[in-house]
């Protein structure tokens, strides 16, 4: 997964002539060259992708989540990897909570927003709060995963691995 931090550092490199590094670090190598040879299309392209870059981050997210799943033909096709949930969206508060909590029992009791917007069929924003709200309530933890640093919802109380 991408993060914003690094993106925003190496989109300082326009400074030092180096334009368009945060765009290859976001898989959109055709761009980032041209911005690389051009100063970032004359410095205007630049100053766009200032506030751009959050945008990026999350398509390309995206597109990793996509890629991990099986590719974009597999999803249309209706093909889910084993044991994820149906696509149809809660209807109330405490119907996402309880979805959200089978799908962290699947993965062992932890979950990213990535991984429950997938499984659950929710926008990461509505995933978000839920998680988030959950925290403050005390239902869960958060803590970051040790090889990507991701936030990860650790259900079941402090005790849980």
């Amino acid at each position: 997964m991408k993060d914003k931090t690094p993106a925003y550092l190496l989109w300082c490199g326009w400074v030092i002539g180096l334009a368009g590094l945060h765009r290859i670090y976001l898989g959109r190598y055709g761009t980032g060259f041209l911005y690389l040879f051009t100063w970032g299309l004359f410095g205007i392209g630049q100053v766009i992708d200032l506030f751009q870059i959050p945008r990026m981050v999350e398509d390309e997210n995206n597109r990793l989540l996509i890629a991990d799943l099986g590719g974009a033909q597999a999803l249309a096709a209706g093909a889910r990897p084993a044991g994820f949930l149906p696509r149809r969206a809660p209807r109330n508060t405490e119907e996402f909570q309880v979805s959200l909590a089978q799908a962290a029992e699947q993965r062992g009791g932890k979950l990213t927003v990535a991984e429950a917007v997938a499984l659950t069929g929710r926008s990461f924003k509505d995933v978000e709060k839920a998680l988030n709200r959950m925290v403050v309530d005390g239902y869960i933890d958060v803590d970051n995963d040790e090889e990507t640093g991701a936030l990860v919802y650790r259900f079941g109380g402090p005790t849980s691995v």
